[in-house]
């Protein structure tokens, strides 16, 4: 899922160790882990970025349109298989969401298409549908295909072009984040959380994929330095905005783009001396999708122990992850069991 590959012939075991600290950091995010919370934030970029080079590792050696077609068709039921397997789950949560979004809203045409909206564009803060993080796979299922659409037919296959709308997309997001004009005025046509902030991401695993010869040929310490020092200015810059009044973690900054895009180079030049990945390949995955149920169970318990701030934070973070590992433990138990290949299509 979250950098979903559908092309079995390379595994790039850099990008499946990556994954996992990704995922982590998301959970960071939405713990409010000091520090972490900062890097976390990317984490959703370098998601986007993977699942659109596998994406298109595969989708640009296809030559006849219904060849495209049919593999566009494929990606897609994969991740609408993954999303909905994981909405059965969140059931509860969703039907204890919804009451609450239809008591606050009440009942009219009107809060129906809120609902509606909310689901598709602005799971965060109602999380009407149970698990907000959802926001992400949603946004993949309708930005690919947007993308291609797009690209195709409006810019016709300009790369400049494109990418230049891209760009401007992305600075949307940027002024809607810390001390952007648009979120000091309290305006946003549309927000971070849906599937335009994407695009660019899209993009860029769309380039690295065209280019994957080349790519293969960086050296990589070069990289990896390069890497170091745009992460601790991805930092500084979260720590100047912080500094003059806006928040440590934001959805996208200026650094945001060029600093995932150089981690996911590293991530594909990275040969790590394991065996195997597949299991952090697919717990990454577990983790991203499980964490709503260690919050709604973590926030239970925490109304009467009143964590509060970072030890709250630590206390959240720390259950979230040993509770997401045991069930992981559980899922691959019932998974071996059973041999029902619907399971992995939960991962």
């Amino acid at each position: 899922m979250v950098g979903v590959e559908m092309d079995k012939g390379i595994t790039y075991k850099g990008i499946d160790c990556f994954k996992l600290f990704a995922a982590i950091g998301i959970v960071a995010i939405h713990t409010n882990l000091p520090f972490f919370e900062t890097l976390g934030r990317l984490g959703l970029p370098f998601f986007s970025i993977v699942t659109s080079f596998f994406f298109f590792k595969h989708y640009l050696k296809l030559n006849s349109h219904k060849e495209k077609i049919y593999y566009l068709k494929k990606f897609e039921f994969r991740l609408l298989w993954l999303y909905f397997l994981w909405q059965i789950l969140y059931i509860p949560l969703a039907i204890k969401n919804s009451a609450r979004f239809f008591e606050f809203n009440g009942i009219s045409v009107t809060s129906f298409l809120t609902y509606i909206f909310d689901l598709i564009f602005k799971l965060w803060p109602s999380g009407v549908n149970g698990w907000f993080p959802s926001w992400y796979i949603i946004g993949m299922i309708i930005a690919v295909p947007f993308s291609l659409f797009v690209y195709k037919y409006i810019f016709r296959k300009n790369n400049y072009l494109y990418g230049l709308f891209c760009i401007v997309v992305e600075m949307y997001f940027v002024l809607c984040s810390g001390l952007g004009i648009l979120n000091l005025i309290k305006v946003q046509v549309i927000t971070p959380d849906s599937f335009p902030r994407f695009l660019i991401y899209i993009f860029l695993g769309y380039l690295i994929a065209s280019h994957i010869e080349n790519v293969k040929k960086y050296r990589f310490h070069r990289v990896l330095i390069l890497a170091c020092i745009l992460v601790v200015l991805f930092y500084l810059e979260n720590l100047v905005i912080s500094l003059l009044g806006g928040s440590i973690s934001n959805d996208e900054t200026i650094l945001t783009v060029p600093t995932s895009l150089v981690i996911v180079i590293l991530a594909i030049l990275y040969t790590p001396s394991l065996r195997q990945t597949t299991s952090l390949r697919r717990f990454s995955t577990f983790l991203y999708c499980f964490q709503a149920w260690g919050f709604a169970v973590f926030d239970h318990f925490n109304y009467s122990l009143k964590l509060q701030n970072t030890t709250a934070a630590i206390t959240d973070f720390i259950f979230v992850m040993s509770t997401a590992l045991i069930a992981f433990v559980i899922y691959n138990f019932i998974r071996n069991k059973t041999q029902w290949k619907i399971w992995n299509y939960m991962v």
